[in-house]
């Protein structure tokens, strides 16, 4: 059966211009309410190994963000990485399911964590709703849960009646991600928030974004916060060691950024890949960037500008009178610095 819908993604659109009455982007709110707590930026570091844990969770909070840690780590040593944290009431932590997710749960809520991220592949399932649920009964509403991940509105409905507080969107759209290439399975991330928006819970933009376009496109599309994996990869404030190699006799310092699901992630955290399973997720060494502020700074500028484009104060603004418009492949070549290529051309002018 084929759907009756077109699923589209950030590059098949473009924001359409409208009028605007703001002095200054400077003048923009970009700060989002979540359950009582403000976050200035509406950025959230991912809850990858290679991306978020004490360096870029205490970084990310102190720029106004949330950051999300990663449970790839023992019971013991997940609960001294968030005792380490300067903003705890900032930052969510990471669980499985079954009994050592919410064993993970009760250690962190008892070392001061508030909110909680469900967090698997593929949320709408019965073994995350029982989780949710479990956290929802023994803790009430002092804590805040985070679950996903999901792409339609049937599951974010499926985790919001189960008692999420928020919902983390993305299936296949990360971008050391293979579940699609693997599976066949996903949603294009435009389209998936779309249809999520559509349940009365905070959501979370997860995957898909390679440019400051695509964070101001999805908080346009619905999403309350974009999580940040890829283009975080690679800043000082990532874990791991900097491999340095010669390339064309230059020096060039890397990091690794790796996929959850990735053969490598499954060799040091799960014991191997099963041979029953495949690896979603991909390995890659990622070029030093340098501090992620400046990653930061540089999307939060495109949001800034890009509010301004329709005259959004506010990110509800922006969502209220975002218009899109699908865009030919020509179009979107249009949208990009192509004079470059064309620099060096015969009778260029």
């Amino acid at each position: 059966m084929l759907s009756n819908f077109k699923g589209l993604t950030f590059d098949d659109v473009i924001l359409v211009p409208g009028y605007n009455g703001i002095k200054s982007r400077q003048n923009v709110t970009t700060s989002v309410e979540l359950l009582g707590k403000n976050f200035g930026i509406p950025l959230i570091s991912s809850n990858m190994d290679t991306i978020t844990e004490t360096e870029m969770a205490n970084a990310m909070t102190d720029l106004g963000g949330m950051a999300i840690l990663h449970r790839f780590i023992s019971i013991d040593d997940n609960v001294k990485m968030f005792r380490n944290l300067k903003n705890k009431d900032k930052v969510a932590v990471s669980i499985g399911i079954g009994k050592d997710g919410l064993d993970r749960a009760e250690a962190l809520i008892s070392a001061g964590a508030t909110m909680i991220c469900v967090d698997v592949a593929h949320g709408h399932s019965k073994e995350v709703n029982r989780s949710i649920k479990t956290l929802r009964e023994s803790h009430g509403n002092h804590v805040l849960i985070i679950a996903g991940n999901v792409a339609t509105y049937a599951g974010a409905d499926y985790l919001a009646a189960a008692g999420a507080d928020v919902i983390k969107v993305g299936i296949g759209s990360g971008s050391v991600c293979s579940t699609r290439i693997k599976t066949g399975f996903g949603v294009p991330q435009l389209s998936a928030l779309q249809d999520c928006r559509k349940v009365d819970r905070v959501l979370i933009s997860d995957g898909g974004t390679r440019f400051p376009s695509d964070a101001v496109k999805a908080l346009a599309a619905g999403a309350d916060f974009v999580m940040l994996g890829g283009m975080l990869a690679g800043t000082d404030e990532t874990p791991g060691t900097q491999i340095e190699t010669e390339i064309n006799g230059k020096k060039v310092k890397f990091k690794r950024f790796r996929g959850m699901a990735s053969k490598e992630a499954q060799d040091d955290f799960m014991g191997g890949m099963s041979d029953w399973k495949t690896a979603e997720g991909v390995s890659i060494d990622v070029v030093c960037k340098g501090p992620m502020k400046n990653v930061i700074q540089d999307i939060m500028g495109g949001i800034r500008s890009g509010m301004t484009y329709c005259g959004a104060l506010t990110i509800k603004d922006l969502q209220r009178k975002a218009q899109f418009m699908e865009i030919t492949p020509a179009g979107r070549i249009e949208g990009t610095p192509h004079a470059i290529g064309r620099l060096n051309e015969p009778n260029s002018n």
